[in-house]
């Protein structure tokens, strides 16, 4: 989602990723990949046989809720930390990651930050999902000194810091961490913690009615990539920018509806 952001607004986004398909013709597998591509023409789509690639079902109420219902199945957590594979992650200007695979991410985040790139974790689940997928509250310490920007969800920052207060958790977060903190509070906004002490809050974007919330973090973070670390904007600015974004994703049906980037400027 958070590619597909970018490629909307026009960077160049790319992106590696492992598919199984019952034999590598697999139709599913296949147009699964192609429409990637058509999004992200860099994407490297490997599609291996004999598994099963991560799929979801999502519902949403009449109230724009969600509830996933996810399938791990056998090939999102299987992207070795090859060198080729860390090589292609290498190839941009900037490095954006969920650490899921963990040893194959954070292995590219650590590279990509010897060599001067900026780079970009979306702690976009809790802690403990993080741990159900091999990624440990240890292995996200570690990463933490490498990064630019450290973009956790609200529930995974205070399991990561073991508190319930934001202030109090960034505080944690910061013993590790010198980048841009940016926290996502659902219906709150999002809040920024520089490393001089500046906190930067945005609200929401009430203009549009929420028709489905799913998909609208990824919309706000490729949005607040594009404008701060592209585009160079100021902090509060980017983060509005990136608001109006999740907020046009909010108004639409679909994992995959964010705006187009005139959509966002005549919003701004």
């Amino acid at each position: 989602g958070v590619m597909k952001k970018l490629a909307e607004d026009g960077r160049d986004a790319s992106f590696i990723a492992l598919y199984y398909g019952e034999d590598v013709s697999d139709e599913d597998a296949q147009a699964a990949g192609a429409r990637f591509q058509a999004v992200c023409p860099n994407a490297e789509i490997n599609v291996l046989p004999g598994g099963q690639s991560l799929h979801t079902k999502i519902l949403v109420d009449a109230k724009g809720r969600k509830f996933i219902l996810l399938d791990m199945g056998t090939a999102f957590l299987s992207l070795p930390d090859k060198p080729e594979n860390v090589a292609y992650c290498l190839r941009g200007d900037i490095l954006y990651t969920d650490l899921l695979p963990g040893a194959a991410t954070i292995a590219a985040v650590k590279a990509a930050k010897a060599q001067g790139k900026k780079t970009v974790f979306n702690m976009q689940i809790g802690l403990p999902m993080m741990e159900g997928m091999g990624v440990s509250k240890e292995m996200i310490l570690d990463v933490l000194p490498h990064l630019d920007v450290f973009a956790p969800c609200r529930d995974g920052l205070f399991a990561l810091a073991g508190t319930q207060d934001v202030a109090e958790a960034a505080a944690y977060v910061r013993q590790y961490f010198k980048g841009l903190l940016l926290v996502t509070l659902g219906g709150e906004g999002s809040v920024a913690y520089e490393a001089d002490g500046t906190v930067t809050r945005v609200p929401v974007d009430t203009r549009a009615a929420v028709v489905d919330t799913t998909g609208a973090g990824d919309s706000y973070l490729g949005g607040f990539i594009y404008d701060y670390l592209i585009r160079q904007r100021p902090l509060r600015d980017a983060m509005w920018f990136a608001t109006v974004c999740a907020g046009c994703t909010c108004g639409k049906m679909g994992a995959r509806s964010g705006p187009a980037l005139a959509q966002v400027e005549a919003l701004l």
